[in-house]
């Protein structure tokens, strides 16, 4: 392990040496392309990079006031069609890279989080566990990164595994020149996936010269630190026919394992269930610990037994029971915290990404590139993750370790057994180790044709390979075995029971009270190593043409047509233990986690696409343009049918200020491979509230399972708003659109949570997947993939954006993007329907980002503001069951400041503060019901680097 400080102050030591060695080494090209380290670089919406006296904004939805006119035509991800200034009527965000790096994030996905619509992606800071293992993965308006399609250069890039979800910590980001980000329906024009939108990650082409980054951090605890490393170099060859690029990214954050190290999992707050004929169900409550299990093991019953726990040597001592007191819960007295889970788990990747391209002539260009990526995952499954689950401990009175003054009394009362909890400290905790090894290629040609129409085809070859292993996972029958020791009365050793009946079966006996070190032979015996090694693999031939047909009345009609084939597959084996059968879940899966099952399937996908752009009015009266776009697409799934999507939609320009624009499309997303075909992966749930028995559940058996009946999900999509650029004031736009999402038939597997409520409220499809004991208690819960009923959602987006020179050497950029929820919901088949929307790390009523740059060189400073709103704790709660239900939300402020070298080339040094005032997450919500994703959990954060290109 790398000393935490170490890593960020060596880091930025390094980063100060190589930058001195490059200035002395390395000649500056002459007028290099270099938008990815030029904080004064602006891109429009159209994708120009205009002056910077313009007074464009630096990223905009907005689109390019018609005056900033481009001499050449670029796609922007919102359309297919070519266009020189034209402005789609599906809104569209274009960030540019110096905008994306200016808050110094550790990634793009990092980066894009900042963006309101995409605050719920899934990235490594605040997350709560394992971050996906390692991935970033981008969620447009939190309804799930399946529905939010992600590309790369306007391709599809290969998923990390059967769930359809792109790891954007794979894409080069050295060599990102702009993100666009669609946040309407585009399936018709992009495909399936992209009922949320779609976020684009263009690569500058053409970039000269080399670039780099080297950057260290540190949170203000001392610990995640974090190393970051980047290089990038292009050049023309052949007389200016073919460019080359090649980049390379290491990245590694030491995550942070204990969760009680920051102050809100100390404090150890959440809802707890209250003893019958109280007011409410539940309270809140703050100190709440576990009340069932001890790490030197707590004795539950009978009655006259209850409440012994064990010392650290064994002996019998008095648990103190607190107020409140439950089955599994209490607030107050021994028990420990049940605040098991790691914060952020430890990641690290290496990236390497090469790009050549040749012109043949002057109307054919052939290219070729490369993705190499590998990420590394590690974090523990709760910190003390091995006990039996809801599965407690039987103690016979004949137990060799059973210390005497128990056992005797045993015999006085005429006890048999004992049930004990227990958390074992003395065993290694479960670590998860996820590796990943991505590699992708593809081969195109691209041209023109017919005076102007623009082709290109292309093919892509890709597969992942992910390697999962839990070490020091529990074998669940064998510690039963070995906790159950007895004297062999043929020699006076301790030995397995089961020994006794099956010699030979290798039980070696553990020591179950107080804290005891296994044995190497014992923990061979009790644990083991889980595993599951799959193989991902796509393949994916595309065509397409798109220019100008003919002119009518008002101007080009534009279009674009394409056909793509698609094949996507998996395959994974896993050890003998995952698939054994397991005589204390009565189920598939000897491990206490994990237990993945071998599992393969695959399908392809056939499909073609029409766009066309229609002006229909120019200049006449209150129309200084009226324009149409629509597109339909065709999509035939092996696995689910034939599909029609399509999308129509309509820009009106008042004139050269105000714009108008609005789209209805119908977009679809078929089931991915996992929601097909998983076999089924366990976990257990901390903890989940069941309304059954008015009790808190804890560590709760989990088994994920497809579905090969699912059906595609079909969303109707609704955008307009209005986009104004007053003449007064130049270098300001304003941009309001407002979106309806209702997706019918979506694909989802409902929470822990849901499924229980659900089932609690009458929903008979619900309580099939809930399974208990005899007696009642809470053992399992399947979460099957369905098409439930439908998934609404309705807000409103907005931004401002102004940039000006205030000085000769100076430019002053301001920006605020928002966005307001006003529906969420996720209807259930025969059950009442919830709005979500306010609901606190669900949706949020309010998301608000902030931007201030000054760049007054050599300096520069960059300030953010984060806005998370607050809201209910559950809205499916009502008051007799949980009184108090609101809490504030979270403002993150960062901060940046940098100096230019006075050296050849352009360098920069930099220091960051993320989280300014280390505003940490409310205890209650790290502990609710809905994703945290939004709030930050991990605290203030240093950071120190320098960039350079030459």
């Amino acid at each position: 392990m790398i000393n935490r400080k170490t890593a960020f102050c060596g880091a930025s030591a390094l980063a100060m040496m190589i930058a001195g060695t490059a200035a002395a080494q390395v000649q500056p090209q002459p007028q290099p392309a270099v938008p990815a380290a030029s904080p004064s670089a602006s891109v429009t919406a159209d994708g120009t990079s205009p002056a910077a006296d313009t007074g464009a904004a630096q990223i905009s939805s907005a689109g390019p006031a018609p005056s900033e006119t481009a001499d050449a035509d670029i796609v922007v991800t919102g359309s297919r069609i070519p266009a020189n200034g034209f402005g789609a009527p599906t809104p569209v965000t274009v960030a540019s890279a110096t905008q994306l790096n200016a808050a110094v994030p550790t990634t793009l996905g990092e980066a894009l989080k900042q963006l309101p619509a995409l605050s719920s992606s899934v990235g490594p800071r605040g997350a709560q566990t394992s971050s996906g293992q390692g991935g970033a993965y981008l969620n447009l308006r939190n309804l799930g990164p399946t529905r939010t399609l992600t590309l790369f250069d306007g391709r599809r890039f290969i998923p990390n595994d059967g769930s359809g979800q792109v790891d954007t910590n794979l894409f080069p980001q050295a060599l990102v020149e702009r993100v666009e980000v669609v946040t309407g329906g585009a399936s018709a024009a992009y495909g399936s996936d992209a009922v949320g939108g779609v976020v684009n990650f263009i690569i500058n082409k053409k970039f000269t010269g080399l670039t780099g980054t080297i950057q260290g951090g540190v949170t203000t605890y001392g610990d995640n630190a974090e190393q970051k490393y980047e290089l990038a170099y292009g050049t023309p060859f052949a007389g200016g026919r073919g460019h080359f690029l090649v980049s390379g990214e290491f990245f590694r954050n030491e995550g942070v394992e204990d969760r009680l190290s920051r102050s809100y999992s100390r404090q150890s707050c959440q809802p707890i269930a209250l003893p019958a004929g109280s007011a409410t169900s539940r309270e809140f409550a703050c100190d709440v610990r576990v009340a069932n299990a001890t790490f030197g093991g707590l004795i539950t019953g009978p009655t006259a037994f209850r409440g012994t726990t064990f010392d650290a040597s064994g002996q019998p001592i008095p648990f103190i029971y607190g107020t409140s007191l439950t089955n599994s819960t209490m607030i107050g007295g021994s028990g420990p915290r049940p605040q098991f889970a790691p914060l952020i788990s430890e990641l690290e990747k290496h990236i390497a990404y090469t790009r050549a391209s040749y012109e043949l002539s002057d109307a054919v260009t052939v290219f070729a590139e490369g993705n190499y990526g590998k990420t590394h995952n590690d974090y523990q499954v709760g910190s003390y993750s091995n006990q039996i689950g809801t599965t407690a401990l039987v103690i016979r009175r004949d137990n060799a370790y059973l210390p005497t003054t128990i056992r005797d009394r045993m015999t006085a009362l005429g006890t048999q057994t004992l049930t004990m909890g227990r958390y074992d400290d003395d065993l290694p905790r479960t670590q998860v180790n996820a590796d990943n090894e991505t590699i992708r290629g593809v081969l195109g040609l691209e041209g023109t044709v017919f005076g102007g129409l623009k082709w290109n085809t292309y093919v892509e070859a890709a597969r992942n390979d992910r390697h999962l292993a839990l070490t020091n996972d529990l074998i669940q029958q064998n510690y039963v075995n070995a906790a159950d020791a007895v004297v062999n009365p043929a020699n006076g050793q301790i030995v397995c029971r089961s020994t006794l009946t099956t010699p030979g079966n290798g039980c070696v006996p553990v020591n179950v009270f107080g804290f005891h070190a296994p044995t190497d032979a014992a923990l061979n015996y009790v644990t083991g190593t889980n595993t599951a090694d799959q193989r991902f693999k796509e393949f994916v031939a595309a065509g397409s043409i798109a220019g100008s047909a003919f002119q009518n009345w008002a101007g080009d009609v534009g279009f674009a047509a394409g056909l793509e084939f698609r094949k996507q597959s998996f395959n994974q084996t896993v050890d003998a233990l995952s698939e054994a059968f397991n005589p204390v879940t009565n189920a598939e899966g000897a491990y206490r986690v994990g237990n993945a099952k071998a599992q393969s399937g695959e399908y392809e996908v056939t499909e073609g696409f029409l766009e066309v752009d229609v002006p229909l009015l120019r200049d006449v009266n209150l129309f200084k343009a009226l324009d149409f776009n629509g597109a339909v697409r065709r999509t035939h799934y092996t696995t689910s049918g034939s599909v029609t999507t399509w999308k129509a939609g309509l820009t009106w320009a008042i004139n050269d200020e105000l714009r108008f624009r609005g789209t209805r499309s119908r977009d679809i997303r078929a089931p991915s491979l996992y929601e097909l075909f998983q076999r089924g992966t366990t976990s257990f749930q901390p903890q989940v509230f069941d309304r059954a028995t008015n009790s808190t559940a804890t560590n709760v058996r989990s088994v994920v399972l497809g579905n090969l009946n699912l059906t595609p999900e079909v969303a109707k999509t609704t955008t307009f708003g209005a986009v104004y650029s007053p003449s007064f004031l130049r270098g300001f736009n304003a941009s309001i659109d407002f979106y309806d999402i209702r997706i019918k038939d979506a694909i989802a597997s409902l929470s822990f949570q849901q499924t229980l409520d659900d089932c609690f409220n009458g929903s008979a499809a619900s309580c099939a997947f809930v399974r208990r004991n005899d007696a009642g208690q809470l053992i399992q819960i399947d979460l099957v993939t369905q098409n439930l009923a439908a998934f609404d959602t309705r807000g409103i987006d907005f931004e401002m954006s102004y940039k000006s020179r205030i000085a000769t050497d100076a430019n002053l950029s301001l920006r605020l993007l928002g966005n307001y929820v006003d529906r969420y919901i996720q209807r259930t088949p025969n059950v009442v329907a919830v709005d979500r929307a306010g609901q606190i790390g669900t949706a949020p009523h309010w998301r608000m980002t902030g931007q201030v740059q000054l760049d007054a060189k050599p300096f520069s400073v960059f300030t953010q503001g984060r806005f998370i709103g607050g809201g209910a704790y559950d809205k499916g709660t009502v008051p007799t069951d949980l009184a108090q239900r609101h809490f504030n939300g979270q403002l993150l402020v960062d901060t940046r400041i940098g100096y230019k070298l006075p050296m050849g080339g352009d360098v920069e040094t930099y220091l960051s503060v993320t989280n300014v005032f280390n505003q940490l997450i409310n205890p209650y919500v790290s502990n609710g019901p809905s994703g945290v994703q939004d709030f930050d959990s991990i605290g203030r954060t240093f950071r120190a680097g320098v960039r350079f290109t030459f």
